[in-house]
This record gives C-alpha cells, structure tokens and sequence, in this order.
C-alpha cells in the first residue's frame, strides 16, 4: 500500500497566472499542464497543488460559483523575510508584515492571484519562556 499523499485544488479563471505565482515565489514546478488543469509540486514530494479552470466541467457548479477563498494554505520556507520582499518588490501585496511568534514561528499571510490565504512559515526557536511554561514537565 502506498503512503496517504495530500493534495489541494485552487479554482480559478486564470490558472496559468496561479501556477506562475507559485513557481515564482514557492520554486514549485509544473507536473502536469493542460491549460485548463495544471499541478505543481516540489521535487519529489508526495503532495501537490492543482489549479483547476472555474467553469470546467469537472469542478461541481456550487464551487465554481465561489469566487473568495476561505482556504488557507501554509507554506514553510527559509527565509520569510526573503520571500516577502520578492513579493513586494513584485508588486504582490501582503495581507499582514511578518511577525515571529513565541511558539516558533516568523510568518506573514498573502494572497494568490486566485485570492487562495497562505501563511509563509518560517519555523525559528521558540522563545525560552514560552517553551518552559507549555512543555510538559518531564
């Protein structure tokens, strides 16, 4: 039996722009492209995301009658900072700046150019305070 792999549709009126913005900012590439469906993913991982033409006759009338995204992808990079700057220098622009939490994490939320959330994680230490008043005692 084959591992569970994960997967995730994005539906949009402009796949071939989504695809593009995840290339660009997420070095995902292309797997497969036929214009009207296209998915992209990062090497060999077991996951990937489709980007699907609203309309399309394989995506149920109801959902491509959505037109704002309540999704929220997460997407663990290196280098937050370095990824929101490609963005804003691109002209994309974030919903929130880039924060560190105390539980370990330097993230900020954008939007894809299907209006998709994702919250770039970049995963930091801790803050020692933190971690000693929510680790369970041993």
């Amino acid at each position: 039996m084959q591992p569970a792999a994960f997967g995730a549709t994005v539906v949009t009126d402009r796949p071939a722009e989504v695809a593009a913005f995840y290339q660009q900012y997420f070095d995902l590439q292309i797997a497969i492209d036929l214009g009207w469906f296209i998915t992209v993913r990062r090497g060999e991982a077991d996951w990937e995301l489709a980007i699907c033409q609203r309309g399309h006759a394989t995506v149920p009338a109801a959902v491509s009658a959505l037109t704002e995204s309540t999704n929220v992808f997460g997407f663990v990079v290196d280098d937050a900072d370095k990824v929101a700057a490609a963005l804003t220098e691109s002209g994309v622009p974030l919903e929130t700046q880039p924060v560190t939490e105390v539980f370990g994490q330097r993230h900020f939320f954008v939007r894809d150019p299907a209006g998709t959330w994702l919250d770039v994680i970049q995963l930091v230490a801790p803050d020692p305070a933190w971690l000693a008043a929510n680790t369970p005692a041993t």
